[in-house]
């Protein structure tokens, strides 16, 4: 049984984040992933906001940075949403977790990927991973929306979920390489939308539904066929899966165990973007710990309580959409309503809330 400080379950964006930040620190950290490689499969669609790209240098040859949202209407009709100064990554998502995993092995935390768990306990403050032979002072599940860790350890789940499906293409053509392409349309993806993303070397097209409704990506091949210039195209990748869409779950720790990324529901209800929380929130886990263990500081919940976003006015919103889905029609409409269009400007580009104030302001003072 080899000894830790740290484990972390799940070697994505937060639970790297949160291995590399406590290894900096001097705790010995181990990271437990079933993948294979950490660039082996991931379901994310691995899009930086600003606020999170600003924070992580990465490499430029592993992003495609993306100044607006194009969103259309049902009909096809669109509008250009920009913001000054604001931008998006889209990234080779696949490649930035190798990056990632690679900054936290250079801060001392080991990696062991290919490894599963599957039960649990609590012995004398310690938690035990018998059938990974680990014990460890501390444990992070950010193993994502089904998590693991919250089953064994009896924390909380997500119970409200969208399905998301994506293919990674080549033989895309004369798509504009400096939007997000945002489609609506409440039969082709209901409770959600759907997406065309210029990526690093390939196109990513995608959507989500809200469970149990299957996204079927067949049809909006189809409909993007007629307005879109496609030619040889290849699917050279597919991923997919659950999306939490439920907001925090409670209770996200205990026993020096703690919920982490997917796994705790940091994922907007709305947007369904999870990795700035993923990150962010992670690297302060990881300081956290780090005091808590090292230091006889606060436990690590309570700091990073005060940063997990509550998502109030998002989950309503949430909730009214699951109820009412908007007829297309409705959409062709609202498209050529400067509301829409300035509450749609507030949702993509600024993260200070729906009530926001100070964001109101801004967005309603900017005519274009």
């Amino acid at each position: 049984m080899e000894s830790y400080d740290l484990a972390i379950v799940g070697g994505s964006f937060g639970g790297l984040a949160c291995a590399g930040a406590a290894a900096a620190r001097g705790l010995r950290t181990v990271v437990l992933d079933k993948k294979k490689t950490p660039d082996t499969y991931t379901q994310s669609t691995g899009i930086f906001v600003k606020e999170i790209a600003d924070q992580v240098d990465l490499p430029s040859e592993l992003v495609n940075k993306i100044h607006g949202v194009r969103l259309y209407s049902p009909n096809f009709k669109h509008i250009d949403l920009v913001s000054p100064g604001y931008y998006f990554l889209a990234t080779d998502t696949c490649r930035v977790l190798k990056w990632f995993a690679g900054q936290a092995e250079n801060n001392g935390a080991e990696l062991r990927f290919g490894k599963e768990i599957k039960n649990g306990h609590l012995i004398d403050n310690k938690i035990i991973l018998p059938g990974n032979k680990i014990s460890s002072s501390y444990l992070v599940g950010a193993d994502g929306a089904t998590s693991e860790v919250a089953d064994i350890f009896q924390l909380g789940r997500n119970s409200e979920f969208l399905l998301g499906t994506e293919y990674e293409v080549s033989g895309v053509e004369g798509l504009e390489k400096d939007f997000l392409h945002v489609f609506l349309d409440s039969d082709l993806a209901p409770g959600y939308i759907a997406w065309m993303v210029p990526g690093v070397h390939l196109t990513q097209i995608g959507l989500a539904t809200k469970f149990p409704i299957r996204p079927n990506i067949r049809n909006f091949y189809n409909k993007l066929i007629d307005h879109f210039e496609f030619k040889n195209l290849e699917i050279v990748n597919r991923r997919g899966g659950y999306i939490p869409c439920g907001g925090p779950v409670n209770p996200i720790a205990r026993d020096n165990i703690c919920l982490l990324g997917d796994a705790a529901g940091f994922v907007s209800p709305m947007t369904a973007g999870g990795i700035h929380p993923a990150i962010e929130i992670g690297r302060l886990l990881g300081i956290s710990i780090s005091d808590y263990l090292q230091d006889g500081g606060y436990p690590p919940e309570q700091i990073i309580r005060k940063h997990i976003p509550s998502y109030r006015y998002k989950k309503l919103i949430r909730k009214f959409s699951d109820i009412y889905t908007p007829p297309n029609y409705l959409f062709n409409f609202l498209l050529n309503n400067y509301l829409f269009r300035k509450a749609s400007q507030l949702i993509f580009f600024h993260h200070r809330g729906l009530m926001s104030v100070e964001a109101w302001k801004e967005i309603l003072g900017n005519k274009k």
